[in-house]
């Protein structure tokens, strides 16, 4: 393996582990800073250098861009946080065009199992008995309960890291 092969696989590990700790961050406290979503844009140039195949960073950079724009309308519909918009782009530009819609779907489909863990715990714990889990009333507050994306977003994210190691 050539030093810059090396480069390349370290800047993707390194993403990985910022995204982990964006997503640890998240679950725990429902923030995700900044600087790890800056650390994620930051880092992307280190690898597009030492990718050993050309990178399509000018398309990535316009979904992440784009990704970014969405994420922050839906943020002012208070759909989703800020931070999940950031990391969602940062992510994003390091899926680039081959990747993103991959990306996209495991993030949904991370998003809703994530989803249906929290509906059910709180489902379990309206219930004065597990059998009467579906039949308890439901709880108008449900839909306001907060949920880390950064969650759904770092597992998509490490199939991404994932990808971008096997085609290094």
């Amino acid at each position: 393996m050539s030093a810059i092969a090396v480069v390349a696989n370290l800047a993707i590990l390194c993403f990985a582990a910022l995204v982990f700790s964006a997503a640890v961050s998240d679950i725990l406290t429902y923030r995700i800073p900044n600087r790890l979503s800056l650390a994620l844009v930051l880092l992307y140039p280190t690898y597009i250098f030492a990718a050993p195949q050309p990178v399509e960073w000018l398309p990535a950079i316009g979904l992440a861009s784009a990704s970014l724009a969405l994420g922050f309308a839906l943020f002012s519909f208070k759909i989703c946080g800020a931070g999940d918009a950031k990391l969602f782009a940062a992510v994003a530009l390091w899926a680039g065009p081959s990747l993103f819609l991959p990306f996209l779907f495991m993030t949904t489909l991370a998003g809703g199992v994530i989803a249906l863990f929290i509906w059910l715990q709180l489902r379990f714990a309206q219930a004065a008995t597990p059998l009467l889990v579906f039949q308890t009333p439901s709880d108008p507050m449900l839909g306001k309960q907060q949920m880390p994306y950064g969650a759904a977003i770092a597992v998509a994210a490490l199939y991404v890291a994932f990808t971008l190691m096997r085609i290094s």
